[in-house]
């Protein structure tokens, strides 16, 4: 006999695709609208899912959504800028290609909206910062070891040096951000990047310098 609502897997993958498509709609809204100018009943309408009662069901409130939103979007910004380096980059190009990466998405409004200005307002720095930790902030920790292991960058502390490039990098994202010229601020503060990471690597100096 068939259980209401349909088979275990059947019910499992509604409630998946409930899921999906609020994270969808809350994507799209918070990017478009901002995190406070966007209801709990604009984002059932947005997905489709019918009810807020769907709603409620999978997120306790509008900033348990807001989250996942935040979560996936830093996800994917670390996919493409840190995870899949091209062959044949050593250490140091790998870090500087990831950290530009970045630096870069300060110009696109869904990175603008959810991790620069409204993320850290809705969920605090030291929730941003855990999710960080288990995302970007090891990928990058790990290639500033790997450059100082192989004598690329100078004899540092990995993490205290980490943490100082990654504070950097976030500051020149907040002035990108809130430039009235984005663009221009955006290759000023690529060029102090470039900078600030030749003063750590003293051979990649000398070999621009050929």
């Amino acid at each position: 006999m068939a259980k209401r609502g349909g088979a275990d897997h059947e019910r499992r993958e509604r409630g998946d695709q409930t899921r999906r498509d609020l994270v969808d709609a809350g994507r799209a809204l918070f990017v478009a609208q901002g995190f406070f100018n966007t209801s709990i009943g604009d984002l059932v309408t947005k997905s489709g899912v019918g009810t807020r009662g769907a709603f409620y069901h999978h997120f306790k409130d509008k900033s348990e959504l807001f989250r996942a939103v935040f979560e996936e979007v830093e996800n994917d910004l670390t996919l493409r800028s840190l995870a899949s380096p091209p062959q044949g980059e050593d250490p140091w190009e790998r870090l500087s290609r990831g950290l530009h990466s970045f630096l870069d998405a300060a110009l696109e409004p869904e990175v603008q909206r959810i991790m620069l200005l409204d993320g850290p307002v809705v969920l605090g720095w030291q929730a941003v910062r855990l999710i960080q930790q288990g995302n970007s902030i090891a990928l990058i920790e790990e290639q500033v070891g790997e450059a100082i292991s192989e004598g690329v960058i100078e004899e540092q502390p990995v993490n205290e040096l980490t943490h100082m490039l990654v504070a950097a990098l976030e500051e020149g994202a907040l002035l990108v951000a809130h430039a009235p010229d984005p663009g221009e601020a955006q290759r000023r503060a690529a060029r102090i990047l470039d900078h600030l990471l030749l003063s750590f690597a003293p051979d990649k100096r000398k070999s621009l310098r050929r």
